[in-house]
């Protein structure tokens, strides 16, 4: 979210709201520490619409519903590079496991390596991942998915959730989330199951989740929020997944153990006290 502009407490921040909504600029309302009402745009790639239907409000000229701007998808993308490339990097690997080198490429991004050992496919140690230099293991098993429904699945909150993240606090916070919690969530998988045969995105979302909720309780007037019911819906999927119902009637293998360690590292990633000052920068209009 991009922070716009303040109106004093005592001016009612409706008139000003429905305008905007009537332009189709998204956008919330959050009270600062003086209970002025600070208007947040939810679509950065909406900017260049919002002068002009600010200046219309100011001078008293109903607004018309905004036009699309062709410029728009193109501007969105150029402010989120990271998430993007960890989509098309999703994308790629996933494609070409699943329907060009196949398992080669799962050998070659495992957590650890793998061999076969009586026609069964066995992980190494994970000490063997760290002595051979194959350092990049720890991270690449979340770009590997296992069908299109699993990928798009992830994809979609990797957009979602990333792209708050990134727009709010910027590139390089990102990628030390990615990293961190795509860390911790790998080595819980593993070292609980003891195998490296497991992939996908969804123990760094929920990293994202539990890292912007998290953030969100600690410094509420930094713009970075997410609603409670997805909170939910997304702790009540995990807590699905790991009972005999998910695996025997719906027929999911989920990775439980990234999940919850995906989230327990955005949790605590959101603690960290280095990472607080910056985090106030905002750009206004």
């Amino acid at each position: 979210m991009l922070k716009l502009l303040s109106l004093p407490a005592e001016q009612d921040p409706m008139p000003l709201s429905r305008h905007l909504w009537k332009a189709k600029l998204g956008h919330r309302i959050l009270p600062d520490e003086q209970g002025n009402h600070v208007f947040w745009l939810l679509d950065v790639g909406q900017l260049p619409l919002v002068q002009q239907a600010l200046d219309d409000w100011q001078a008293g000229r109903s607004t018309v519903p905004a036009t699309n701007n062709p410029n728009a998808l193109i501007f969105r993308i150029k402010k989120v590079p990271v998430t993007v490339l960890v989509l098309l990097l999703a994308c790629l690997i996933t494609a070409a496991f699943e329907w060009v080198f196949g398992a080669i490429v799962f050998l070659l991004i495992s957590f650890t390596p793998m061999e076969f050992v009586d026609n069964q496919l066995v992980s190494l140690p994970l000490s063997t991942t760290l002595s051979s230099g194959q350092w990049w293991r720890l991270i690449t098993p979340i770009f590997l998915h296992f069908g299109i429904m699993h990928l798009v699945f992830n994809a979609l909150w990797i957009w979602i959730l990333g792209e708050m993240i990134e727009r709010n606090q910027g590139q390089v916070k990102l990628v030390l989330l990615i990293l961190f919690t795509a860390l911790i969530s790998n080595s819980a998988q593993f070292l609980i199951n003891d195998s490296s045969q497991f992939g996908g995105l969804s123990g760094v979302v929920y990293g994202y989740l539990g890292y912007i909720w998290l953030w969100s309780k600690l410094h509420p007037q930094q713009g970075l929020a997410i609603n409670n019911g997805l909170v939910i819906f997304m702790l009540g999927w995990m807590l699905l997944g790991m009972t005999d119902f998910s695996r025997s009637l719906l027929g999911l293998n989920m990775a439980n153990e990234a999940h919850l360690g995906g989230l327990l590292a955005g949790l605590a990633f959101a603690l960290l006290p280095w990472f607080k000052k910056k985090a106030s920068k905002k750009t206004s209009i």
